[in-house]
């Protein structure tokens, strides 16, 4: 038994996928394998159902997962301890989530979290909404952050994963101003021409919903997908850019819409409210994740209020920055005991 071989298991029961946790480990795909197999004969158990893809942990598996992430914590402690450097004793918080949360939304929430609860040590697993659903499932993680809306499809069984919204959020088209502040393309234009639209890959959960919006529309807009991809920040980057129009969640562009280096490209009818939501495995109990989940359960999401299009009448009076979402906006106030397990 070798201390790499654990940390081994633990890259791979974060990421459920043998080439990204082989890249994490700076090693090649073959040895890396090589190592979970020597393991798994130490063991004298099969570790990784590799039937499945993505792969998932044996309940064998998913139970020496805590003692190896206890046995790697001691170890290093230790080790700490006898160099003189002290390590706490908590516990991790691990989070699966997209990378749009983790790097727009994540250090927000966390900031109000440890308002309440105190200092928090977290691990974050960003991934796509697939690898991080297959995450939860796994045991791999202890909550999910992911984004919900009434017109995308049932991600979990409500009932084995209960789930609480946590903040509101919008999906709203931007674009790059022209000189005067105006939307460089205006999605209510009339007779306008085609509007060059960067898109979400088809798969993608935000892609779902954009097709959503425009097929709700009575007279959907001359779009003409120039760009796609699965990342909101490359589609924020082309929209910045001048490229043309994106869909992309408020968190995300909240910076760019206050410096004015983006505007709302159309009315309230294009964007869609959404949900940010955090989900758990019922089956699953430890003292970190139910004080959390008490602490969830009984806060109101965050909440936010994203800008309006700036129309060409006001343009003089308003600048891009008419209407920038100020971090004073974001509210958690008390309130009583709601159901964790209702989708909105």
């Amino acid at each position: 038994m070798e201390l790499a071989w654990i940390e081994d298991f633990l890259a791979l029961s974060s990421t459920l996928n043998f080439t990204k946790a082989a890249s994490m480990r700076n090693l090649t795909q073959p040895t890396f394998s090589r190592r979970i197999r020597n393991l798994e004969l130490w063991m004298g158990a099969t570790l990784v159902d590799r039937s499945t893809f993505p792969i998932t942990l044996t309940d064998e598996g998913r139970g020496f997962r805590q003692v190896a992430q206890d046995v790697a914590q001691s170890l290093y402690r230790e080790r700490d301890l006898a160099r003189g450097v002290n390590r706490p004793k908590r516990a991790f918080l691990s989070l699966s989530m997209n990378q749009t949360i983790a790097s727009d939304f994540f250090l927000t929430w966390l900031d109000t979290l440890e308002v309440a609860l105190g200092s928090l040590r977290t691990n974050v697993i960003g991934a796509s909404m697939h690898d991080c659903v297959q995450a939860l499932a796994a045991e791999s993680c202890d909550l999910m952050l992911c984004y919900s809306s009434a017109a995308g499809p049932l991600l979990l069984d409500g009932a084995q994963y209960p789930s609480v919204q946590v903040a509101e959020e919008y999906l709203l088209p931007v674009v790059a101003p022209d000189a005067g502040g105006r939307p460089l393309h205006d999605l209510d234009a009339e007779g306008a021409r085609s509007i060059p639209y960067l898109g979400f890959s088809s798969y993608a959960y935000l892609g779902r919903l954009v097709t959503h919006i425009l097929d709700a529309a009575p007279k959907p807009p001359p779009l003409d997908l120039c760009f796609e991809s699965a990342l909101a920040a490359g589609l924020k980057a082309m929209a910045v850019a001048g490229r043309g129009v994106a869909w992309l969640p408020h968190h995300a562009v909240k910076p760019e819409l206050a410096a004015g280096q983006l505007v709302v490209a159309g009315a309230e009818c294009w964007t869609m409210p959404l949900q940010i939501r955090a989900y758990r495995t019922a089956s699953v109990k430890n003292r970190l994740v139910e004080s959390l989940w008490s602490h969830l359960t009984n806060t109101a999401p965050l909440t936010c209020s994203p800008p309006m299009k700036t129309t060409e009448s006001a343009s003089r009076a308003l600048t891009p920055r008419a209407r920038p979402v100020h971090p004073g906006e974001t509210q958690m106030p008390t309130r009583k005991m709601r159901g964790s397990a209702r989708r909105s």
